[in-house]
């Protein structure tokens, strides 16, 4: 279980330092800004003056590159100092917080920091599922509220928590501190802006939306919610000032994603990921430059630990990040460290937006010039299906399916005006389908418009930023570059799900199989047709697969359907399988219900790439054992068994791996009814460490 010491481990060499000598850490990060959006980088319509304090005092960043267009994942990089594709669970929206990853705040809590957070830490998703009993950015710090001016900004006092942080913090105690502002993510006061005296001709409006009175005056109530948060920001650098702790404190200021418009956020282009970054560090730092190095939220981490000189623990939890503490104690302005070439973002699922809660993988890689985007299912729907289905389970309405972008005048102005010739072109720049490749040259085009993957002339370059961008994601093991990342669809989203209808090439494919006499055993909406014996809770339906995880001992699932009075003899079944690392299961075939324990009836197929057993995937288990496999964990494969007369036949990605007659009179050493004869089939949760996925089952009875 991770906690949060307030105590110094004096074994550490990093806690033999005195308190006052040991710097603290603040990280104030904003919900949803993009990196234009301050008023150091010169924008006339957001007045961000104590960003603009830090910028001056410290170091000032260019490109400083999120780990992901989303909110939870690109924390949960940020607080591990690993890639979101590197964190399991953590890496995708809504999800978990695997414990195994230890974030900075609870390194640092146990080497002697105090620490908490005030705001949002980590989120949206559920850290206590995986053991944790706090937010992996610290303890929280909330008791303090007020008013806000405007609908849609917190209530929260984050600089009144952070003044109860520092009256908590034991003498002489160095702190890490997250500010983590709820603004300025959606929803906005409509009109918030103009209330508060911006001006609509202030606005710069950037060129992927049209520029229309209503974008303007929603980027103006986004101003709003920036200035908000710059202004508790403000109160938090007084407050350390007063304190005389500011010139010994490590204050980082970024946000976690761009902003929350359409074509911005959620995606990985320009607006999506590029954020504003501001460091100051007392006189370690000198003040008022500017780097135009390429920065990314791992190479924070990697500063912080740096700095700190407090130890990664183990290789699971190692960083995939570079510090940056040489460009922040050079003299230098502009490129101070040549060999920073590239930085990497990308995601998974964002929202729920599409048919079993499916993602829209996206990896891309930032270097001074271009922006490299690799869409890895460009036949999905980038924004989200355009039609969900109602609660009725009837088809929604057009267009209303857009749920990767938030919920948001500009979008509604998107959709109402898209047969417009002079808007239609942004409204298909949000929501329509996208090549696999895309490349922008962001130094012209930083709404990343003009795509430049195979244009004549570019093909040099292209190959050059392929062979760059691949290197880097086979180098990290990014399953989705090394396997294909179906575990990616496995992880679970606790928030709100949504119902969508079977896409035309499922239905497809279905209907092909139909025709051919195959026939689902399994919905992939629910159990129906199932029966679990206990221990209950073992099995269930996530993303349109059947999870298959012993709460205690082992459990098996049996199916009590419709097709062919759940009584087969001679049959073909075909079930699709993954098995995660470690991983032990089965199916069982001429079988019938049992309550508990393993089924005296039937064979057994075995599912087993890595378990410790020596009966690997394919076995007719402990009849006919295969005792080495080349299937890899976290992919699905297909196992075919097919029973004619005392025949068995087992066939893994079609690939035959058993061949096996039973011979008259068969006696199984240990179950009497472990034979050929005629019954249902049954799926095994082994154990509480195995998991394993069934996303299809079809049967062709063969009587």
């Amino acid at each position: 279980m991770r906690c949060f010491s307030i105590l110094f481990l004096f074994l550490s060499s990093a806690a033999q330092l005195a308190g006052a000598e040991r710097p603290n850490i603040l990280i104030a990060i904003s919900d949803d800004q993009s990196w234009a959006h301050a008023s150091a980088y010169g924008c006339k319509f957001v007045q961000t003056p104590a960003f603009d304090r830090v910028a001056s005092e410290g170091l000032l960043f260019t490109n400083a590159i999120a780990a992901s267009p989303r909110c939870s994942p690109s924390r949960a990089a940020f607080l591990t100092g690993r890639q979101h594709w590197q964190i399991e669970h953590a890496g995708t929206h809504a999800s978990s917080f695997p414990i195994k990853y230890q974030t900075f705040p609870e390194a640092l809590g146990e080497s002697g920091y105090f620490v908490g957070y005030t705001g949002k830490g980590w989120g949206p998703g559920n850290y206590k599922v995986d053991g944790r009993t706090e937010n992996p950015a610290g303890p929280k710090f909330e008791g303090k509220k007020l008013k806000p001016p405007y609908l849609g900004l917190s209530n929260k006092d984050y600089a009144a928590n952070f003044a109860d942080f520092l009256e908590a913090r034991p003498d002489d105690q160095p702190f890490c501190f997250w500010f983590g502002g709820h603004e300025p993510h959606r929803g906005f006061q409509k009109g918030a802006g103009l209330k508060s005296g911006k001006k609509l001709e202030d606005v710069e409006v950037p060129a992927f939306l049209p520029d229309r009175p209503e974008i303007r005056s929603d980027l103006l109530d986004y101003a709003v919610e920036i200035e908000w948060f710059d202004s508790h920001l403000d109160r938090i650098l007084k407050q350390l000032e007063a304190a005389g702790e500011l010139d010994n404190t490590l204050v980082i200021v970024t946000s976690d994603n761009g902003m929350a418009f359409p074509r911005a956020k959620a995606n990985c282009y320009e607006y999506g990921v590029h954020v504003p970054l501001a460091i100051q560090w007392g006189n370690q730092i000198k003040s008022g430059r500017t780097s135009d190095d390429l920065v990314g939220f791992v190479d924070l981490t990697a500063t912080i630990y740096d700095m700190t000189e407090v130890e990664v623990p183990d290789e699971e939890n190692s960083l995939t990040g570079n510090s940056i503490l040489n460009i922040l104690k050079s003299d230098k302005e502009g490129i101070v460290d040549p060999t920073r070439t590239a930085v990497f973002s990308g995601r998974e699922r964002h929202s729920s937006s599409r048919y079993l809660n499916l993602a829209y993988p996206q990896r891309a890689m930032r270097t001074s010039q271009y922006l490299y985007i690799r869409n890895f299912r460009p036949s999905r729907w980038p924004a989200g299906t355009p039609r969900e289905l109602d609660e009725n389970g009837g088809i929604g309405p057009q267009d209303g399916g857009y749920h990767d972008i938030d919920s948001c005048p500009s979008l509604t102005f998107l959709i109402e005006n898209k047969s417009d010739s002079e808007i239609g072109e942004y409204f298909d720049w949000s929501t329509q389908k996208r090549p696999e490749v895309e490349i922008y040259d962001i130094t012209s085009d930083p709404a990343c418009l003009n795509n430049l993957a195979s244009t004549n002339g570019f093909a040099e370059t292209e190959n050059k930023l392929a062979l760059q961008f691949k290197n880097f994601l086979e180098e990290t093991k990014d399953p989705r570059q090394t396997n294909g990342g179906d575990v990616y669809e496995t992880y679970r989203r606790f928030s709100p799900l949504r119902q969508f209808s079977v896409p035309p090439s499922v239905e497809y494919y279905n209907t092909a199989m139909q025709n051919e006499g195959w026939i689902p055993l399994f919905n992939r909406r629910n159990l129906d047709g199932w029966k679990e014996s206990s221990p209950n809770n073992s099995f269930e339906v996530v993303n349109g697969m059947i999870k298959a995880q012993a709460s205690s001992d082992q459990s098996h699932l049996f199916y009590e359907g419709d097709v062919n009075g759940a009584d087969f003899k001679d049959f073909e079944l075909l079930v699709y399988v993954m098995a995660t690392p470690g991983s032990n299961g089965g199916i069982y075939f001429h079988t019938k219900y049992q309550e508990e324990g393993f089924p005296d009836f039937g064979h057994e197929v075995q599912v087993n790439n890595t378990h410790k057993n020596k009966n690997k995937t394919g076995s007719l288990f402990s009849v006919k054992d295969v005792t080495e496999t080349s299937i890899p964990d976290h992919v699905f494969f297909t196992e075919r068994i097919i029973v004619k007369g005392n025949k068995v036949t087992i066939k893994v990605n079609d690939k035959t791996v058993v061949e096996y007659y039973e011979p008259e009179g068969y006696e199984h050493p240990k179950y009497s009814g472990r034979r050929i004869d005629h019954g249902t089939f049954a799926l095994q949760a082994h154990d509480p460490e195995s998991v394993v996925y069934f996303r299809e089952i079809w049967v062709r009875p063969l009587d």
